[in-house]
């Protein structure tokens, strides 16, 4: 009795370790198995706000280039405030130099006006041989002939002879019937009669032939005429051509010529000025110096065309350039801005939205007193409100080289409990605002299972997961 009681036991304490082993088996199997999170798809309303920064920077500004090349003895600085009496700046150029470069001047002058006298005797010559041609008869080819009198009148000798055999045949007839004449006679004006008809036929064939070398004459000839036109006005156009040349030649000298006598009369001027140039504004309105070129100052030496300092009217008006991620496409013209500038808040307005590679480009429009240019503006663009269907966690959303897509978990029942298996599915995106984004399937409708969120360790499509909560799911999607 001891016995069967020992065997029932031990079969007892044999079966619950199998029992613990299979369950302590799947938890070791569990914990190298990813934990997610999950969320379902919603129906809500996104409001998508995008921030960025930029420098402010004048709405109307105006680069004053070095007139001539020289030293810097008089110069504002960044601040200054101008009219058209404010002296910018003044360069000091060494006298000799001038004089040097006011005989080149000279020198190109007396070239430039030999190059004017050579291209209008040339266009004279050109327009001269264009109105000889345009005059010049066209030098035809006389026009074929066609002369059908010869084979009228051998066609004529032909009927007429005809007629007689025709009437020495019936003659001969009338005396063969009397038995006057043998029957040769008449065979023999018979064979007239054919090699008299045969010899009308030669003839419409000459004819013929004649007239067909009458029609190819008269298509050659056309040809020769119209090539000849095509000639003569190609001729004629290349003239042409060659005296639009010469205007345009002509136009390009004198437009040389003003930039020799105009640098003539600025050298003459600086000359007589001790070799300084002082550069002003030709406006009146009241402007603000916003930028010295970097390392000018008095004393540095510059270039003719060099770049020097920048201007701006001071109107309170200034832009503000801006880069967005392309996938903020809510950013559109006329739209609010709210502006931050150190502890200054104010309002801009949108002007245009200019792509540039994955950014777009936004400049912004504001009027501050505030602001006087060169400061770090953090800009916020709020895009409104938009009802959207299929919202997710952007956490949710992956992307590989075929494009977005996102983890469904379905549920899988087994004998205790459930396994859960992550199902890759393809998306298109919509609207995002800065924690969610509407998506939805190329065909049909989203599937109502929960999504995956977030993970411990990469998940794969297929792969078996472990939910957070460790509880079943309902395969219900909650209501909006």
């Amino acid at each position: 009795m001891d016995y069967k009681k020992f065997l029932r036991s031990a079969a007892i304490g044999f079966i619950g370790v199998l029992i613990f082993l299979t369950f302590f088996s799947r938890t070791l199997l569990d914990l190298q198995i990813p934990r997610v999170s999950l969320a379902f798809a919603q129906n809500m309303t996104l409001r998508p706000e995008a921030r960025s920064s930029g420098i402010v920077v004048p709405a109307d500004t105006e680069r004053i280039f070095a007139p001539v090349t020289g030293r810097i003895t008089q110069i504002l600085q960044r601040g200054d405030m101008t009219n058209a009496d404010t002296v910018l700046f003044a360069i000091t150029s060494d006298l000799q130099t001038l004089q040097d470069l006011l005989q080149h001047a000279e020198h190109d002058l007396r070239v430039n006006s030999l190059a004017i006298e050579q291209t209008t005797s040339n266009r004279a010559d050109a327009q001269n041989r264009l109105y000889q041609l345009q005059n010049q008869p066209i030098d035809l080819p006389n026009p074929p002939m066609l002369n059908l009198w010869e084979f009228d009148v051998q066609l004529d000798a032909n009927a007429a002879s005809i007629q007689v055999v025709e009437a020495d045949i019936a003659t001969l007839v009338i005396l063969l019937a009397q038995g006057i004449v043998p029957r040769q006679d008449i065979v023999n004006r018979e064979a007239d009669l054919e090699r008299l008809l045969q010899t009308r036929e030669e003839i419409y064939t000459r004819r013929e032939i004649a007239e067909q070398n009458y029609e190819t004459a008269v298509e050659d000839h056309n040809a020769s005429v119209a090539s000849a036109q095509r000639m003569r006005t190609e001729h004629i156009q290349a003239q042409q051509n060659i005296i639009n040349g010469h205007n345009f030649a002509l136009a390009n000298q004198n437009l040389d010529r003003e930039r020799i006598e105009t640098r003539l009369a600025d050298l003459q001027e600086q000359i007589e000025m001790g070799g300084v140039v002082y550069v002003q504004l030709d406006y009146r309105p009241i402007r603000r110096v916003t930028e010295i070129s970097p390392g000018l100052d008095i004393g540095s030496m510059v270039s003719e065309g060099m770049p020097v300092m920048t201007t701006s009217i001071r109107d309170n008006n200034f832009i503000i350039q801006a880069y967005f991620p392309q996938t903020q496409d809510f950013i559109g013209r006329n739209q609010n801005v709210e502006i931050q500038v150190g502890t200054n808040h104010m309002t801009g307005t949108t002007t245009n939205v200019v792509p540039d590679g994955a950014r777009n480009l936004v400049y912004i429009e504001v009027n501050s007193n505030a602001l006087t240019g060169g400061e770090l503006a953090h800009v916020t663009v709020a895009g409104g409100n938009f009802p959207v269907s299929g919202a997710v966690p952007l956490s949710a959303l992956r992307e590989d080289t075929e494009g977005y897509y996102v983890f469904f978990v379905v549920p899988y029942a087994r004998r205790l409990g459930s396994d859960y298996i992550v199902q890759q599915t393809r998306v298109n995106t919509g609207r995002r605002d800065s924690r969610h984004i509407a998506i939805s399937v190329p065909w049909g409708s989203l599937p109502d299972g929960p999504i995956v969120v977030n993970s411990d360790m990469p998940v794969s499509n297929s792969q078996r997961v472990r939910l957070v909560a460790g509880h079943d799911i309902v395969p219900t999607r909650p209501g909006s």
